[in-house]
Formats: C-alpha cells, structure tokens, sequence
C-alpha cells in the first residue's frame, strides 16, 4: 500500500481552514486518499507578511517532493514564497494575491490605505520566485478583480516545471463558489497518484 500523500493548506488572510468552504475542500482530498495538514496563521493586524511566512514555514518541513500545498488569496502567495525551500511536489495556487513586489505600483490607494505602509513596505520584500519547483496549478475566478487574473498569468508564465492555468468561470476572489470548489476537487482528486 502507498503511503499516504500531504496535502498542506494555507488559509487566506483572515481566514481559518475551519471555515465551511475549506472544510469543503478538506473533506473531498481525504476521500480521494490524500492526508490534510492545515497550516494555523495568526492574522495579527499588527504582524507583517514576514511574520506570517514564518509562521506557515514553521508547519510545513523543507524538501517534501511526495506532498503538495495549496493556497488560497494570500496563502498562494505564502506558498509561492515558501516553494523555494518546500519543494513540493505540486502547489495549488488559488486567486494569488497580487501584491509581490512586481506588483506594489498597481496597487489601488484604497488598498494600500487598508494595509497601511508598514504592511506595504513588507510586501516590497518579495518577487514571485525565479526558480521553481514541482507541478503548478493556478487558479483565478473569471470575475476577480483584474489585478488578481493579471498576477495568475504572470505567475503561470513564470512557472518552469509543469503546469495549469484555469479560469473559473463565474467565480471571483472567494472560495464559496461551486465552480471553484469542484476545480480544487478535481485536482486533488489526481493528487494521490500523481507522478
């Protein structure tokens, strides 16, 4: 019998994979054989995206070829930032936040008012990585905002190793759609036998 396959979860800022969409998600990877690990972050709002690469590096051990993580808004940018020392198998990027350092000048000033500049300026530490790892799934929403769908190609394009762009239609920045649900289902459903 196979070892069972990690399946490393992310939450967006936030948020909690306790949540039901999550839990969604969590339920259909189990049934497909996969074993869940749900990464805890302290959303903070006095904390910085350093802090919480740090918290989720702390959860998930360096060099995991036979795993995956999946990221939802800022968990896929987590995950991209970490990938360089996970080395997972695979990453399930969902609507990755567009806020690496790339991106900061597209940044709409009501956003950049929201965060503050001492969050601002973290995100000024961190490019999508050059050097990849592993099998890529990117998901974005047909109906997120267009900075996000931006981020998701550019990302996608970066991407070195094997990989998926898919566009879900009817979705925006959010894991409460159906059609988004049933696309990370359908991923992970492979995951388990996935070489």
């Amino acid at each position: 019998m196979k070892n069972k396959r990690l399946l490393y979860i992310i939450p967006a800022l936030g948020e909690t994979t306790r949540s039901k969409n999550y839990r969604e998600i969590i339920k259909s990877a189990k049934q497909s054989g996969l074993t869940i690990k749900p990464i805890t972050i302290d959303w903070d709002i006095d904390m910085t995206m350093p802090d919480y690469i740090e918290q989720a590096d702390k959860q998930i051990p360096d060099n995991i070829p036979n795993d995956f993580i999946l990221g939802f808004s800022f968990g896929a940018y987590i995950a991209s930032i970490l990938s360089i020392k996970k080395r997972a198998r695979g990453y399930i990027f969902c609507s990755i936040s567009p806020y690496f350092k790339d991106d900061i000048r597209y940044i709409p000033d009501e956003s950049k008012k929201y965060f503050g500049k001492k969050m601002m300026d973290s995100f000024k530490k961190y490019s999508f990585p050059k050097k990849t790892f592993g099998q890529a799934w990117f998901l974005v929403g047909e109906k997120d905002w267009d900075l996000a769908k931006s981020r998701a190609s550019k990302a996608y394009a970066m991407w070195n190793k094997g990989k998926t762009l898919k566009i879900i239609k009817g979705a925006g920045h959010e894991l409460t759609d159906l059609n988004y649900t049933n696309a990370i289902n359908s991923i992970t459903k492979r995951l388990r036998d996935f070489s």
